[in-house]
This record gives structure tokens, sequence and C-alpha cells, in this order.
């Protein structure tokens, strides 16, 4: 989801890490390590795939959070020291690929990832669990389903894509993860209100129960801006799955937006701890923070992101208004700075 924070006075930038990350012996560190970024692709197409996990491994044992690819494929590591390591990266579906590279001095590496797709019955696990709902779809509509996702993300033709998912609504008509896709489908096309309507449908059709279509609906009204009819999505997100760092942090933002902020630092905490290599999540904390015009939080959460996010869009205007609070504070003597 498009995540830029235009909350209160601060310009929110996408993407990035924890203000502390620890190194592999342990220790913590403003910091002050190296990057590697990436790309998760399909093997052959070069289509990005969402949701890969990857973890990277120094000989020590792990050397940051496990990370997951965004919609476009992109993944990141911070505060990394120099030397060599290995990147583990898993979808359901697709092989595991191992990835070994080195981080030198004054280097940033740019590691793309292709999986190879498994077979049918390759990529069904033993035991793995299928819903009521799933064994309920007619196999011709699940055919045409699975044509279509291929269509969105082997082939990259999103138009085609939108067609075999409503063939697959016509064969069973309560499908609503066809409607997901479908809202998938138009977001990417940035087609934004045919994308909230056909989540929306989504989020009706399976009772408030199906958690991909609540948090891609909860972004897209945060998104906009529309926090009242996020908060409740978000929320019931959080609900069905209180161990995904998503939900806690869409409800945080709407939380946030609607300037409710003890709440908004109880959920954005929440998504920290639970994925504190999120950077958003920091901005959205500071955010909470100014509400409660707890200012040296907010410079301690924005110091945290610029550490982890530089040079990313946005982070100087980020950069200069950290500067103003916390000069401001220096001549406050009752409050308590955090250095930049």
């Amino acid at each position: 989801m498009r995540y830029c924070l235009g909350l209160l006075v601060l310009l929110a930038a996408c993407g990035g890490q924890p203000a502390f990350a620890q190194d592999s012996t342990g220790s913590t560190h403003p910091g002050s390590g190296h990057v590697v970024t990436g790309y998760v692709r399909r093997e052959y197409s070069n289509t990005p795939l969402s949701s890969a996990q990857l973890e990277i491994l120094s000989s020590a044992g792990p050397a940051a959070s496990t990370a997951f690819s965004g919609m476009d494929g992109a993944f990141r590591f911070d505060n990394l020291a120099v030397g060599e390591y290995y990147i583990i990266a898993r979808l359901r579906g697709y092989d595991t690929v191992t990835v070994k590279l080195a981080v030198m001095q004054a280097d940033r590496p740019n590691v793309i990832i292709s999986l190879h797709k498994q077979s049918t019955e390759e990529a069904r696990a033993p035991g793995d669990a299928i819903s009521a709902h799933q064994l309920s779809v007619p196999e011709k509509a699940q055919k045409v389903f699975e044509k279509g996702r291929k269509l969105l993300e082997e082939n990259a033709q999103p138009a085609k894509a939108i067609a075999q998912f409503q063939h697959a609504i016509e064969e069973y008509p309560s499908y609503y993860e066809a409607y997901a896709e479908i809202g998938v489908v138009n977001y990417r096309l940035k087609q934004f209100p045919a994308a909230e309507e056909a989540l929306r449908k989504a989020v009706e059709m399976s009772s408030h129960t199906y958690p991909k279509a609540l948090l891609l609906l909860a972004g897209l009204l945060n998104d906009e801006e529309r926090f009242a009819e996020a908060e409740p999505v978000a929320a019931q997100a959080a609900t069905i799955d209180d161990s995904g760092w998503q939900s806690h942090f869409e409800l945080a933002r709407a939380l946030a937006g609607l300037k409710r902020g003890n709440e908004a630092e109880t959920a954005a905490k929440k998504a920290y701890d639970l994925k504190p290599d999120n950077a958003p999540t920091l901005l959205v904390l500071a955010n909470a923070h100014l509400l409660q015009q707890n200012y040296a939080a907010v410079v301690a959460d924005l110091n945290g992101y610029l550490r982890l996010e530089p040079d990313a869009p946005g982070s100087e205007g980020i950069r200069q208004r950290r500067d103003r609070i916390q000069n401001t504070l220096l001549a406050t003597p009752s409050h308590k700075v955090v250095s930049p």
C-alpha cells in the first residue's frame, strides 16, 4: 500500500527499519552499519513476488530481523557490518533459495533473488490446512481463479487477470478471495474506487473474517486519509490476527489520524514489537507522541527513522523538522533531549 502518512505536521516518507539494531554478537548500536536492498522475482518472467520471507545470516547467526518482500518485491536489511552473509528466501509454492553476498566498506549491495515456481504437488506441503470455504469452491472456479493469479503474478497482465477473477465469481458467486484479487489488480492499476469496491465486497462476503481484504482495505482508506472508516477495519484485522504487525500498523495510522494519541501509541508500539524493521512505524509513533506533546519522544522517533533512512524521499524535510523540535527542547531545560 502507499504508506505515506500525511498526518499532523509530519511529512512521512515510506520504508525502513528500527531505531536500534543488534549485530550478530547481540550488542546494540545506533544504526551505523551498511544496507542491503533487493527484489524477489519469479524465475524467467521476472514478475515481482510479494510476502516472501527473507532471513540474513552471518557465520554467527541471524544478522538482522526477518524481512518480507513488498508488493513490488522489494526488501531491505539495515545495520550490517562488513563481511559475508547468506540471504535465505522462502515463499509458499516456490523453491527456497540461498544467496551469498559480501558487504564491503562504502558499499550498498542490491540483490535480485529469483524463485522457481514448484509444481502443484510440490507446493502443497504435508498437513497444509485448507479452510472449509476453500473446500467448498467448485473445481472449475478454482481453475479459473488460479489462471487469473497466474496472469497477475507471472505474466504481469492485470487487465486480463480481472476477467478471469470475474469468471471465477460467475462460477461461484461467494468467492470472496476472487473479489479481493480484483481489489489488488485495481489497486495496481491505480483504479482506487474500483479497488475499494471490490475489497469491501470481499470483506462483506467473508463476514469480516478475511485478513487480506481487511488489511488492504484499511491501508487504502488510510492512504486517502479516511481514518474514521479505516479504524474499525484495521481493528477487526487485529482482532482476527493479533500476531500480525500490519493490522496494528494500520490501526495506529488510523488512530493517529483521528488524533487519538494514546491509543495510536499503543498500537504503534505493538506493530514495532512485532516487526521492528518497519521504519514507517516510527513515523506513526512520532505522530502519536506529537499528539501527546511528548516532544523528546518525537525527536527520538525521528532520530531512529533518519538513522535508517538518511537519504529516503522526504528524509531531508523530516531532518529539518527534527532539528527545529530539538533546538526548542534545548532551550527548555525541563525536557530531556535525545542526541541525533
